[in-house]
């Protein structure tokens, strides 16, 4: 009786597990592209956290950047739910540039996020420093490989932090050079 109760109840769980994939899938609109993700979600989300941690060395001596109002606590949270959400945004079907590690930095990035709105919830600023630098490194990593190698030469950047668009030759290239990854790494 045991055996045919514990059956039946599977087949129940496979059988709405089934129903439940059936339904429709859901519409991602990810004509934004990756280049205004980062100027208008990222980098603003970003330079939250980053002035709400660590010092400056001023005139005066280090000015402290940590909040000092709630107003300022909140920001800094804000700043870093924002970044968190990022990371999930970059993972988006059209937006992910590969399914290796392009999806790995942006889970890096939605973890150092959330360890950074942890720390602005507890009003830490030694946390604030450090999950601020966790979110920097993962940029900075992910850029390394995704997006520096394939900016011309000759660009001249500008006094704007949002970075050159991407152009068709730049993605073209991205792919090529995944397509060699994978193939390389094939046995």
């Amino acid at each position: 009786m045991k055996r045919a109760a514990w059956l039946a109840g599977c087949i129940g769980v496979a059988g709405l597990t089934l129903l439940a994939s059936c339904g429709p899938k859901p519409k991602y609109n990810t004509t934004l592209p990756v280049s205004e993700v980062m100027a208008h979600i990222v980098d603003p989300a970003a330079w939250q956290v980053w002035h709400s941690s660590g010092t400056v060395d001023t005139l005066d001596g280090l000015k402290s950047l940590a909040p000092t109002t709630d107003d300022g606590w909140l920001n800094a949270e804000s700043g870093s739910a924002a970044v968190a959400e990022a990371g999930n945004l970059l993972q988006l079907p059209g937006r992910a540039r590969d399914n290796g590690d392009w999806l790995k930095f942006a889970q890096k990035l939605t973890a150092a996020g959330l360890a950074s709105k942890e720390a602005a919830e507890a009003k830490d600023p030694q946390k604030m420093y450090t999950t601020g630098a966790q979110i920097y490194q993962v940029c900075t990593d992910c850029h390394a490989k995704y997006y520096l190698p394939y900016v011309p030469k000759d660009t001249s950047w500008p006094a704007h932090p949002r970075l050159p668009e991407i152009t068709p030759d730049m993605m073209a290239q991205m792919r090529a050079d995944a397509a060699a990854q994978s193939a390389a790494k094939k046995p």
